[in-house]
């Protein structure tokens, strides 16, 4: 379904089309098509995804796939995988492609294939673009700012409109019905609002378990309640080197949000209250002290001897006062700034919307 790789993507392109003809020939998409700027911004980066190894009798290339994929993502009527073979023998599609039709069936077997972490180096080319572009910007709060580069907002939604693609997750309603969902769990980087990972996990596995595998050293990631896992926390240290007691040294710091002490949410014990500064009141900050977690829970996951600080912040819901139950392992900052940074972990909310409104593909016929 495809000639012969060259070299360079736009020799490719063009011996395509040499080969099948003019484009013209091609029928028009009816509406106007966006987002083929990117295509030609990324062209260089494209031509890293060019397949040198067979994949059997497939004829079906990464770059074609990402040239499809991208213009799905901007365009609200191509949500499936036939309307991107539909797209994909327009005149519009084929001044990108190097092959005359996807098949929505091979396209759907090379989704079960294809290698993602190939897309890593375009990810991270295009951070660093928009990391330089941004390197000008004047700070208000350089210290903050720094920390910002490495926090990373977490949270999962379930995405009802992908239900019907091969990894669902299958649920019964109180009606004995069933019904299809599949959970999205997002990592978006606070200082870009550039995804560092977007994750459909297995079916049954929860948000915490899921996040532990996504944990890089030398992070901060801002958790909300239903990431309240000791065995999350857990994973934010690792073992000392030639430790002789095998003690736990930071790997990775945390803000996660926990309910109020009772319950199921653990007490701060041997807690140490530490002193409010002026800033800190007035980042709306009424609590800072630092204890442990000793249950035989937390003994058991091998936290209970780790240092964790609370923060309290009170704050009104529709009218309601209620608190902020702030639980991480950032020591050495000032209360204030635990406030702040947990305030950018809501974006990933807005963020969680708009994947919502983008990632509606189906396998229809």
């Amino acid at each position: 379904m495809s000639p012969k790789k060259s070299n360079d993507r736009r020799d490719k392109t063009a011996a395509h089309r040499q080969g099948s003809g003019d484009t013209n020939a091609a029928k028009v998409w009816p509406e106007k098509l966006v987002g083929a700027k990117y295509v030609r911004l990324l062209e260089k980066q494209l031509r890293n995804l060019q397949d040198e190894d067979a994949h059997g009798n497939r004829r079906l290339f990464l770059d074609d796939v990402f040239v499809v994929y991208l213009l799905a993502f901007f365009n609200p009527t191509i949500r499936s995988l036939r309307t991107i073979e539909d797209l994909s023998q327009t005149q519009q599609a084929q001044k990108h492609l190097s092959v005359d039709k996807i098949c929505k069936s091979t396209l759907s077997d090379f989704n079960q294939f294809v290698d993602p972490e190939r897309l890593v180096p375009i990810i991270q080319t295009l951070r660093g673009q928009l990391s330089r572009k941004l390197a000008g910007t004047s700070r208000a709060t350089c210290d903050l700012n720094e920390m910002l580069k490495q926090t990373v907002a977490v949270d999962g939604t379930f995405l009802h409109a992908v239900a019907e693609v091969a990894w669902a997750v299958a649920n019964s309603n109180n009606h004995g019905a069933t019904r299809h969902r599949a959970r999205l769990d997002a990592q978006i980087n606070v200082s870009t609002w550039l995804p560092e990972a977007l994750v459909v996990p297995e079916p049954g596995e929860s948000e915490a378990d899921s996040a532990i595998q996504q944990i890089q050293a030398g992070r901060i990631y801002l958790y909300d309640r239903g990431y309240s896992s000791f065995a999350l926390l857990r994973a934010h240290y690792e073992p000392i080197p030639d430790s002789e007691e095998a003690s736990l040294g930071v790997k990775s710091h945390f803000v996660v949000r926990y309910k109020k002490e009772g319950g199921n949410s653990p007490a701060l014990s041997a807690a140490v209250d530490r002193p409010l500064t002026e800033e800190d009141r007035a980042a709306g900050v009424i609590g800072d002290r630092v204890g442990y977690f000793a249950s035989d829970s937390a003994r058991r996951e091998g936290i209970s001897q780790l240092p964790l600080r609370e923060v309290i912040i009170p704050y009104e819901e529709n009218g309601e006062p209620k608190t902020l139950r702030l639980i991480t392992n950032l020591l050495d900052v000032s209360a204030k700034t635990i406030a702040l940074l947990y305030q950018y972990r809501w974006q990933v909310e807005t963020n969680h919307a708009h994947y919502v409104q983008r990632f509606t593909f189906s396998q229809e016929d």
